[in-house]
Order: structure tokens, then sequence, then C-alpha cells
């Protein structure tokens, strides 16, 4: 697997690009940026056709407001079963588009994700985790061969998601936060901020002391 960061651009959430048989993206910022991420793509010979999969870790905008970019250009979208309507019905107020004074294009969403659901990528298998607390449909991903976690918004390098946005659960986040130190992860790629490369669960251990 090869990992590559391409967003993470004024408001939008990191874009991390994952290149194996299946060429990934997790999550895909606002879309109010997609020069920049469409540059940074051309950085590895790929336009948005090549992408096969786009993983967003939650439905907040600053995530999938530039899912329509990868939707028209043929890509599979992927979230939590309970936010896919939110994307299939262009939804403003729980996804905080109307935050951006943006009015989303609905999506079409091609699979909808389980905790425990194993994605294949070729040599690279991400495994959904359910973390309910930023949203009630929030997950991180695990490689556990590598232990590399994406996180999206459920905890940062310093710090967690917040919790008072729709659909947010602070005792909820508590327990999805327990859930991630019992895994050990040793990279944090989170939705925001910079990764961590040999202390993920060192952080988390300090996002539940926070809290």
């Amino acid at each position: 697997m090869k990992l590559h960061q391409i967003g993470g651009l004024g408001f939008d959430s990191n874009i991390y690009l994952i290149i194996d048989d299946v060429i990934t993206l997790i999550d895909a910022g606002t879309g109010q940026n997609s020069k920049t991420v469409l540059q940074n793509l051309e950085k590895f010979g790929l336009k948005p056709r090549d992408i096969n999969l786009l993983i967003n870790t939650h439905c907040h905008f600053d995530h999938t407001g530039g899912d329509w970019n990868f939707l028209k250009a043929g890509c599979k979208i992927a979230i939590h079963e309970s936010e896919a309507a939110l994307l299939r019905n262009g939804d403003r107020r729980v996804t905080m588009a109307h935050f951006f004074g943006a009015y989303p294009e609905p999506v079409e969403v091609a699979r909808e994700l389980h905790d425990g659901d194993r994605i294949e990528l070729g040599k690279s298998v991400l495994e959904v985790i359910h973390t309910p607390g930023h949203t009630q449909g929030s997950i991180c991903l695990y490689e556990s061969r590598l232990g590399a976690l994406f996180s999206g918004d459920t905890v940062f390098y310093e710090g967690v998601g917040r919790t008072d946005l729709p659909t947010g659960d602070y005792r909820a986040l508590a327990k999805s936060l327990k859930r991630l130190a019992e895994i050990k992860p040793k990279s944090l790629y989170p939705g925001h901020g910079p990764s961590a490369e040999d202390n993920a669960h060192e952080l988390i251990l300090s996002a539940l002391e926070l809290i």
C-alpha cells in the first residue's frame, strides 16, 4: 500500500490516497478546493476516473462535499449505513453543508458500510470500525498489517471531534475511544491536522483522559 495525503486545504478534511489494486480515497474535502486536489492527484499520474473507491469517514460536508467530483467520473462512494440516506438526499443540516453556504448534489452511495466489514484493496485490507460520537455514523478504518488507523474526526493528533453538532454524542465518543485504545494502533491518520507514525495508541489514551 502506498499512502499519500492530498488534501486539507482551508476547511477541507485531509484526503488520503491509497494506491493499491483498488485505488482509493478516504474522504474528499469540501470540493471547494478541487483544483488543488486534482493537481495533487496528477503528481501520481492519476485523474478522477482512475479512483475506484471513495470511503467517507462520516457525512459532514468538509469530508463529503467533494464526492461529486469523483462520482461523476465513475468512482463508487461508500459510507456507514446510518448516513447513506443523507448523501442520497443532499441533506444540508445534518451534513453541516449550510455552514459552508453549500447545496450538495445528491450522491449515490454504492456501498453501505457496517461495523466489521473488510474492504479489500489488494495487499491492504481496511477493517471498518463503527465509532459513533462525532456523528452517529462515524467510522474509522484500520489496516492491521501496518497498524494504521484512519480515524476521521473521532480522534486527532491532539484532541477529539466535537459532539455538539447534529447526531453527536459525548458518551458514545468515549466508548468509541475506549474501543480504539484496545486495538493499539501504531500510526494515526486523522481527518484534520497532522498524522502520527508511531505513537497512535498513546494519543488515543491522551484523548480519553481529555474527555
